[in-house]
């Protein structure tokens, strides 16, 4: 190893981390252990000024946690992950309320009792839901009918269907009630589908990649940021493309996710240099 760089992670808390940055108020509701590993977790997102007061603890649980192995030559990551040993997260009617007042809820769908009853909450209250797919897990097809903004990666698409036609994918993500489905593909961009509309390709920004770790949960929140800006679709992925890109600058999940200003800025450079 050249370098090490120890911080938080996690597909929500990374899109909470990048929408605090972008300036929005976000609230994480998740469960972590009574450990060293819990403590700096909310540590972490204390820091991004990502709000904890719902971040349930179980003293006698062990958080999840993850080392990652970055390549220098390109920016790309192996990781190896536990889980952990901690107590599922109790919907209780505090989260109830927190969700009941949001503009959107995020989820991964990683604890799928919580998720769908966040979810199915979400709905009742007219909450957009939003899921990153990062893993087609057992539960996830009971949660695909609550979501209104399905964002999912390669991996989701071919353990759900055995292939990677994006065209055909789109067509049948879409038919579990999403208004919008996106497939991101790293270096070869996203495929977008509004229902009603037509699907388009949008290409990743050209960026000189240290570490690709956390590039995903960045899109995410780009993309909920220019779902609350009630911006057309286009533009809120071409956004959100552009938050991923950034990210990509420096080593560490959080080191180099963008603020506003530097996302408007590769935005306006990229419009001036076509």
């Amino acid at each position: 190893m050249t370098d090490m760089i120890q911080q938080g992670g996690g597909p929500v808390a990374t899109a909470l981390v990048t929408l605090a940055r972008l300036g929005v108020s976000t609230e994480y509701l998740g469960v972590v252990g009574g450990d060293d590993i819990g403590e700096k977790i909310r540590a972490g997102l204390l820091a991004e000024g990502v709000g904890c007061a719902h971040l349930q603890v179980d003293p006698q649980g062990t958080s999840q946690f993850a080392f990652i192995a970055v390549e220098k030559t390109t920016g790309h990551r192996n990781i190896f992950w536990t889980r952990g040993g901690k107590r599922p997260f109790s919907f209780t009617p505090a989260a109830r309320e927190v969700i009941r007042r949001a503009a959107v809820l995020h989820l991964d769908g990683l604890e799928v009792e919580a998720s769908l009853a966040a979810a199915r909450f979400a709905r009742e209250q007219g909450v957009p839901t939003v899921l990153d797919g990062g893993s087609f897990r057992e539960g996830t097809a009971e949660l695909l009918p609550f979501i209104d903004h399905l964002v999912v990666s390669e991996k989701f698409a071919r353990q759900a269907f055995g292939e990677m036609n994006p065209a055909a994918v789109l067509e049948a993500l879409l038919k579990n009630g999403a208004q919008a489905v996106t497939v991101t593909l790293g270096a070869a961009g996203s495929h977008t589908l509004l229902r009603g509309g037509e699907p388009f390709h949008q290409p990743a920004f050209g960026v000189e990649a240290v570490d690709t770790t956390g590039c995903g949960d960045v899109f995410h929140g780009g993309y909920i940021y220019g779902v609350l800006q009630g911006w057309p679709l286009r533009e809120t992925v071409r956004f959100a493309a552009a938050c991923a890109a950034l990210k990509t600058r420096a080593l560490g999940g959080r080191t180099a996710i963008p603020r506003l200003e530097e996302v408007r800025s590769l935005l306006e450079q990229s419009i001036l240099r076509k």
